[in-house]
């Protein structure tokens, strides 16, 4: 008997290490077929940006394009809740950061004249480089004096003299796991400084549908939640922190939900 279930450990050690196995081969099959596609897609968009230079849907058309692949390539589904919420620009955009993917899939909320912030070396990187400056984005030097005013700055010029959106990810980084990084002040700033509202959307984590630590291209449905948006009319610098606390504890409230945790665990603790 102890033989006979010594054999039968091994058998399921077996399958399970094939199983292991062809998921790791799946996983990696797709992301170069996601790698093809965004070669593909950017060569294109790199011609089309010298005819559409400066043209406000060249980044959402660019978009679209890279999200309608890799949606396809890795069986994901993206459900938006709140449309109704979206308001005309222009106004500030927040939306949590995962991994280097999101972009890739968050395509189906990018508006037709959003615009992101970039350092001006950006332009550099070939092919890419052309499309991100042809987008009409904002270019900053970031190894210049007052570098971070300038961002701001800049911003708050365009936000005021364009109807656009300004996209930005306001933890300034990519937040691994699900949790948050506390918020950098730059979006908020950018919002009270041109009188714009702000935007919250909430991206569901991304580990369900892609275990990128793990390697397995799982597939399933995706949520975008686009909430209610958010007024500085009557806000000055001084009411920066205040709105940033607003600003966390709707994110605090939504992201909780999807990690099944405490809404004050949804920000990593910053380190002493």
């Amino acid at each position: 008997m102890k033989l006979k279930a010594f054999w039968i450990s091994i058998e399921s050690h077996s399958r399970n290490d094939m199983t292991r196995l062809l998921r790791t081969c799946q996983y990696h099959l797709k992301m170069a077929l996601i790698g093809l596609w965004c070669a593909l897609v950017t060569i294109l968009f790199y011609l089309i940006s010298f005819p559409a230079n400066k043209k406000k849907w060249l980044a959402w058309a660019y978009a679209q394009a890279l999200n309608m692949g890799v949606r396809t390539i890795l069986g994901v589904k993206v459900n938006v809740i709140g449309r109704e919420n979206m308001i005309a620009g222009p106004a500030v955009i927040i939306m949590n950061h995962q991994s280097n993917f999101d972009p890739l899939l968050q395509g189906v909320v990018y508006p037709k004249n959003a615009i992101i912030i970039g350092k001006k070396e950006l332009e550099k990187i070939p092919l890419w480089g052309r499309i991100f400056y042809a987008s009409n984005n904002i270019m900053v030097d970031r190894h210049g004096a007052g570098k971070s005013s300038s961002a701001v700055d800049l911003s708050v010029e365009r936000l005021k003299n364009d109807d656009c959106y300004i996209w930005i990810f306001p933890e300034g980084t990519r937040s691994l796991g699900g949790k948050m990084n506390a918020f950098k002040n730059g979006a908020f700033r950018m919002a009270i400084g041109a009188g714009v509202p702000i935007i919250p959307m909430v991206s569901k984590p991304l580990q369900p549908v892609l275990d990128v630590p793990n390697k397995l291209a799982i597939g399933g449905e995706h949520e975008i939640k686009i909430l209610p948006w958010i007024s500085t009319d009557g806000m000055s610098n001084d009411d920066v922190e205040n709105l940033i606390v607003k600003c966390s504890d709707i994110y605090r409230e939504e992201l909780s939900k999807y990690l099944d945790c405490d809404p004050d665990e949804v920000f990593r603790k910053e380190k002493a």
